[in-house]
C-alpha cells in the first residue's frame, strides 16, 4: 500500500470535503490494497493492474466517485447518477452529505442514527462497485 504525498496534499487543500476524501482513501485501500494511487487531471486516481479504475472529484455541491468503467458494471440497487451523454463509460457515485462536526451538536438521536445508516449503507455499496470494477478489469485483462 503506497500512498501519493502529492494526493495527500491535494486532499489537505480541500477545504469541503477533507475528511470525506481521506475516508474513501482508506476504504479504497482496504478493498485493494494494491491499487496505485496518483494525480491526473488534477484529481485523484486509482489505477487497478495499470488499468485507470476510479477518481475522486470534489465540486461545489458534492463530492463524485467516477469508475472509468462504469458503464460496464451492472447497477442493480440503481446507485449511479444518472447516465451522461458526454461521459459515455464513466459512471459515478455522490458521497452522502455527511453533517459536519461542529453541527453534531444540534442534532437529535434519531437525525444521527439515520446519518450513521446512510453511511454505512454508502460504504457496503462503494465497496460492492469497488469489487465489480476490479473483476471487470481482471475479465478484460484476461480476455486480452
Amino acid at each position: 500500500m503506497k500512498k501519493s504525498e502529492a494526493v495527500s496534499e491535494y486532499f489537505f487543500k480541500q477545504e469541503k470535503y477533507q475528511n470525506e476524501l481521506f475516508y474513501l482513501r482508506k476504504l479504497i485501500f482496504e478493498q485493494l490494497p494494491n491499487v496505485k494511487e496518483s494525480i491526473k487531471w488534477k484529481m485523484p486516481f486509482y489505477d487497478y493492474q495499470k488499468k485507470p479504475l476510479l477518481y475522486l472529484r470534489p465540486i461545489k455541491e458534492n463530492l463524485i466517485i467516477g469508475f472509468m468503467d462504469g458503464a460496464n458494471l451492472e447497477d442493480e440497487e440503481h446507485l449511479f447518477a444518472q447516465k451522461s451523454l458526454s461521459l459515455k463509460r464513466i459512471r459515478y457515485l455522490y458521497f452522502p452529505q455527511i453533517i459536519e462536526q461542529e453541527n453534531i451538536e444540534n442534532l437529535t438521536e434519531k437525525e444521527i442514527e439515520i446519518q450513521n445508516k446512510e453511511l454505512q449503507l454508502f460504504e457496503q455499496n462503494f465497496c460492492k462497485m469497488l469489487q465489480k470494477a476490479t473483476i471487470f478489469i481482471d475479465n478484460k485483462s484476461a480476455n486480452s
